[in-house]
């Protein structure tokens, strides 16, 4: 039966030369200390309940928490076949512990429960194909393995002594044949099964079954030979039982992690997807807000002067545009796409966002400068329309907007004369839902102005003035770029 290797981000060669240490420990050390026994390989061979038990225990674990992680149907047939081994070998090395010899293995009571094992895991096979109904197979497994294991002790020791090879080997040998092969193949052809795992639980029943057969054979005088092979079959079918087990342990945890990872990712899409939403949404109704005092004013003004009417309407105009373009084009390709490094003119930009406030009764002071930076117009736009939404909701009355010219940027500086910042809140106060006691805004325009102006190479900072009453923000824009448009002075 050819093993297909164990993908090596599941297993490795240290793996298993672990394993068989472990396995092979308690076998040197039980037999270190029979010092009464005149054959210490017999006595090592006769302790192979030993390696068969744990390890089909250990396996037995693997294949359920692997099952418990991944809820995969398959892998709780696996642990139930390998549970109703578990059990039988774990009854069998307490029988052997009371007698360090090799008088139970070769006994021909024996033979009828080996046979009953063989075709347990036979029919656990043919029922994983089935997806029988049996509650959990696992204890159903164990139990059957359990009454096996308990009918081989009490049979053993109450009836009388028989030697199975009586009748010679060639009948047990064939027994072996017609059964443990057919059985070995159910195993190793398992459905839904990776074929390394599935591969490694057929040799080891049939690496188990050779041990028991050579038991059988050598009956109550074991030969060197028939030692050997009885202790390295076991060890070997222990070795890859429970490598397989943990691997399939260590498949289930690499796939649920990144099940995991998968889902944390698409949860963090979603979230970029609401914030993209609620940072639109945000903008158009204040957008929508200022063009609607607009337009009601344009319509009831009817004493309004020729020049103010005139910029109301380049207002309206502009601000239809910029609402257009925000519904047409998702605020997520803005804010992460890179600097387009155009000409904003500051005096429109502010112009026309200083008029939809005051359309909209906020008292706003400014005077226009001729500066000009480098960015997106809608974004450089959003980020002191923000400023500005956010001056008329906590200020008292008035809103100043002044413009700066620092080494290597224009500074726009937006105060109002309201409370300030709340001193609990300075710290997170550009944080996505940061806001302070007495705010009733949702606490993200702060966070988009700030992002807008980072990828546009700006700053968004509170200026930190105890002497002046309100809160100061400026926002830092990049000077236009040589060769793009001369800055101009400000005035």
């Amino acid at each position: 039966m050819k093993l297909k290797n164990i993908p090596r981000e599941y297993w490795s060669w240290r793996g298993s030369l672990l394993l068989l240490l472990v396995a092979i420990t308690p076998i040197v050390a039980l037999t270190w200390l029979s010092a009464d026994q005149p054959d210490r390989l017999n006595v090592a061979a006769s302790l192979d309940g030993l390696v068969r038990g744990p390890a089909a225990v250990a396996a037995t674990l693997c294949f359920y928490v692997a099952w418990w992680l991944s809820a995969k149907t398959p892998l709780i047939w696996l642990a139930a076949i390998s549970a109703a081994i578990a059990v039988q070998a774990v009854v069998q090395s307490g029988l052997q512990l009371t007698n360090i010899t090799r008088q139970f293995d070769g006994s021909a009571w024996a033979v009828p429960f080996d046979l009953l094992s063989l075709t347990l895991v036979a029919w656990l096979s043919i029922a994983a194909r089935r997806r029988f109904h049996l509650g959990d197979p696992v204890w159903v497994g164990a139990l059957l393995g359990l009454l096996l294991g308990l009918g081989r002790v009490l049979t053993i020791t109450y009836l009388p002594d028989m030697e199975a090879n009586r009748h010679g080997w060639i009948p047990l040998v064939a027994g072996f044949l017609l059964l443990a092969l057919p059985t070995a193949l159910l195993l190793a052809f398992l459905p839904d099964v990776p074929k390394w795992a599935s591969s490694r639980l057929g040799a080891a029943a049939l690496l188990y079954g050779t041990a028991q057969l050579v038991a059988l054979i050598d009956g109550s005088t074991p030969s060197t030979v028939g030692s050997v092979l009885m202790l390295s079959s076991d060890l070997v079918g222990a070795l890859i039982l429970t490598s397989a087990g943990a691997a399939v342990l260590r498949m289930a945890i690499v796939e649920e992690e990144s099940d995991r990872d998968e889902l944390r990712l698409r949860v963090e899409e979603l979230e970029a997807g609401v914030r993209t939403d609620r940072a639109r949404i945000h903008e158009i109704n204040s957008t929508i807000a200022g063009v609607v005092s607009a337009s009601r004013l344009l319509r009831d003004g009817t004493m309004m002067g020729s020049e103010r009417k005139s910029l109301l309407e380049n207002m309206v105009h502009a601000e239809l545009g910029r609402l257009q373009r925000l519904l047409n084009e998702p605020v997520a390709a803005k804010m992460g796409g890179a600097r387009s490094g155009g000409v904003v003119d500051l005096d429109d930009t502010i112009g026309n966002l200083v008029l939809a406030q005051q359309a909209r009764g906020n008292r706003v002071s400014w005077l226009p400068t001729g500066a000009r930076v480098s960015g997106e117009p809608d974004a450089v736009a959003e980020v002191l329309n923000i400023l500005l939404d956010n001056a008329a909701k906590h200020g008292s009355s008035d809103t100043s907007v002044t413009v700066e010219s620092v080494v290597d940027a224009v500074e726009v500086v937006v105060a109002d004369d309201g409370p300030g910042v709340a001193p609990e809140v300075r710290s997170q106060l550009f944080e996505w839902g940061a806001r302070g006691p007495r705010s009733h805004g949702q606490g993200i325009g702060l966070n988009i102005a700030r992002d807008l102006t980072a990828r546009h190479g700006g700053y968004l900072r509170l200026r930190e003035d105890s002497a002046v009453r309100g809160a100061t923000f400026v926002a830092g824009f990049p000077l236009p770029r040589r060769g793009d448009d001369e800055p101009a002075k400000l005035a």
